[in-house]
C-alpha cells in the first residue's frame, strides 16, 4: 500500500517531466490585443475653453482690482494711522496803548499830519477865525431809515459769517417710562468749532448736555450731520471738546465751515463794546441777539484758577448758550448763564475768552487738567503795603482730600514758588498749573504767617487730575 501510494505521488512528476513541453503549451493564453488611438482634437471645444479661461482671468482681475481699491484706504489706515497734530489756539494780540502824543502822530498818515499841522499853525495865528471856518464846513448829516436798514444788514452779516463756526450738538439718550416702554429723547446745545488737528474736527460744547448721551450728533451750518465723541472735558467750567472724524465730513461741508477766530478780553476797552450773541442765546438754535458789554470786573473763583466774566445788556434765556462775538466776528466769550446776582437772571453772561484759551488748547490736545486743589486770589499792592503781606497767590480755600490738603497746605498760605517758577500773583499760579501735567512731582513753596512774621515752608506734592 505504501509503495502504491509512493508511485501515485511520483507519477505527476514523471508526467510533468515527459510532457513538459506539452503542459507549458497548454498553459499559454492569448489575450486580445488592441491599439489605443488618440482621440481626435475638438478645436471648437479647445477654443471655447481658452476663451472661458481668459474671461475668468479678466473677471478675477477686475474683482481683485475693485477689492484692492476698496480695501486700500483701510489697509493704509491700519499700516500708517494718521497722527493728530498738536493744536495751538491763536488769539488776537493785545494792542499796546500809545503813551505819548508823538506815538499817536506817528500812526497817522502823511496827509492827516499835514492837515493837523496846518490847523495848529492857523489856530495859533487866528484861533477864533479857524474855529468859525471849521464849524461852517461841518455838514449836518441826517440818518434815514435806509441807513438804519443798511447798518442792521451789516450787523446781521457779521453774525451770519461768525455762525459758520457754530454747530448744534445733540445728545441722544434713551429711558424707560412707568409702563416699561423704552423711548428716546434728545438734548441740544450750541458748539463752537475751535480747531482741526488733521484727523479730527474739534468742537467746544457744554458737557452736561452730552455726558450721559448714548450718541452725539453734530449738525453743521449747512444742515449736514456727523457723529461725535467726547475727547476731554474741564470740570471747572463744564466745557468739553467733542471730536468729529474728518473723513465723515463731506467736502462741501468742509468748505462751508470755518474754525473760530478769537479776540482778546484783557483790555478794559471791552466795556461798552457792541457785542453779538450767536448760537442759542434765546433758548433755541440759530438765534441772534445784539447789545453791549456792560462789565468785565466780576471774577469767578474756581479750583486752581479763576475766570473773568463778561456781562451784557442782552436779555436772553436762563438756558441760553453759545458765544459772544465782536463786530469783527471774533469770539469774545463763551456764554454761561450762571447767576452772578439777583437781578441778572436773564441777562446774557459769558466766560471771557482770554481766560479759556489755554484750557481749550489742552483739552483739544487730549490733555488732562492738573489738580492741586486750592482756590485763591491776588495780593494787591495796597494789601502788600498796609498789611505787609508778601506778593503771591493767596490761598482762600483748600479743597477736601486734594493733593494740597493731603500735604499740608492751609488757607491763608501764600504760594510764592512752584518748581523753578516764582509766583508773584495768582495769574502766575494759573500759568504754572496750566504748564503742569497730572502726575508731576512739584516742589511748592509757601509763606505762612507765624509769630508776627511770614515763615517759608516747602512741600513736595504730586499733582492729581481734575475730575
Amino acid at each position: 500500500m505504501d509503495e502504491q501510494d509512493n508511485n501515485l505521488v511520483d507519477m505527476p512528476e514523471e508526467i510533468d517531466a515527459d510532457n513538459e513541453g506539452k503542459v507549458k503549451k497548454d498553459d499559454q493564453f492569448e489575450f486580445i490585443r488592441e491599439t489605443i488611438k488618440d482621440k481626435p482634437i475638438n478645436k471648437k471645444r479647445v477654443l471655447a475653453r481658452i476663451l472661458l479661461t481668459i474671461f475668468l482671468a479678466v473677471v478675477f482681475g477686475v474683482v481683485a482690482g475693485f477689492t484692492f481699491v476698496l480695501t486700500q484706504p483701510c489697509i493704509e489706515a491700519m499700516m500708517n494711522p494718521i497722527e493728530p497734530q498738536m493744536v495751538e489756539i491763536e488769539q488776537e494780540a493785545e494792542a499796546e496803548e500809545a503813551n505819548t502824543e508823538e506815538a499817536t502822530l506817528e500812526e497817522k498818515t502823511a496827509e492827516e499830519k499835514a492837515v493837523e499841522k496846518a490847523l495848529l499853525e492857523a489856530e495859533k495865528e487866528q484861533p477864533e477865525q479857524v474855529v468859525t471856518q471849521i464849524v461852517e464846513k461841518v455838514e449836518k448829516v441826517d440818518l434815514e431809515i435806509d441807513d438804519y436798514r443798511i447798518l442792521s444788514e451789516k450787523l446781521y452779516n457779521v453774525a451770519k459769517e461768525a455762525s459758520r463756526s457754530v454747530v448744534t450738538v445733540t445728545g441722544l439718550s434713551s429711558d424707560v417710562d412707568w409702563f416699561m416702554n423704552s423711548y428716546e429723547y434728545e438734548n441740544k446745545t450750541s458748539g463752537l468749532i475751535v480747531a482741526d488737528n488733521g484727523k479730527e474736527l474739534l468742537i467746544l460744547a457744554n458737557k452736561s448736555v452730552i455726558e450721559s448721551a448714548k450718541s452725539i450728533q453734530i449738525t453743521f451750518c449747512d444742515g449736514t450731520e456727523s457723529e461725535g465723541t467726547i475727547k476731554k472735558y474741564d470740570q471747572n467750567t463744564g466745557l468739553a471738546i467733542v471730536a468729529v472724524e474728518l473723513e465723515t465730513i463731506g467736502e462741501e461741508t468742509k468748505q462751508a465751515i470755518v474754525p473760530a477766530s478769537f479776540g482778546n478780553t484783557r483790555p478794559n476797552t471791552i466795556v461798552g463794546m457792541p457785542i453779538i450773541a450767536i448760537g442759542n442765546p434765546l433758548g433755541y438754535a440759530e438765534s441772534i441777539a445784539m447789545g453791549y458789554a456792560t462789565s468785565n470786573s466780576y471774577v469767578l473763583d474756581m479750583i486752581d484758577t479763576n475766570l473773568q466774566m463778561i456781562t451784557t445788556d442782552i436779555y436772553g434765556s436762563k438756558a441760553g448758550n453759545g458765544v459772544l462775538v465782536d463786530l469783527d466776528g471774533k469770539v469774545m466769550g463763551v456764554i454761561c448763564q450762571e447767576s452772578l446776582g439777583t437781578d441778572d437772571n436773564n441777562l446774557i453772561k459769558a466766560y471771557a475768552i482770554s481766560d479759556l484759551i489755554t484750557t481749550i488748547e489742552k483739552l483739544s490736545n487730549g490733555q488732562d487738567i492738573a489738580y492741586l486743589g486750592v482756590k485763591g486770589t491776588e495780593v494787591t499792592e495796597t494789601v502788600n503795603i498796609n498789611q505787609n503781606v508778601p506778593f503771591g497767590a493767596y490761598v482762600t480755600e483748600v479743597i477736601v482730600d486734594s493733593p494740597a490738603m493731603q500735604e499740608g497746605i492751609q488757607s491763608g498760605d501764600i504760594i510764592v514758588k512752584m518748581g523753578t517758577m516764582d509766583i508773584k500773583s495768582f495769574e502766575d499760579y494759573k500759568q504754572a498749573m496750566m504748564k503742569s501735567q497730572p502726575g508731576d512731582l512739584m516742589m511748592i513753596t509757601v509763606k505762612r504767617l507765624g509769630k508776627g512774621e511770614y515763615v517759608e515752608l516747602s512741600y513736595e506734592i504730586t499733582l492729581g487730575t481734575l475730575e
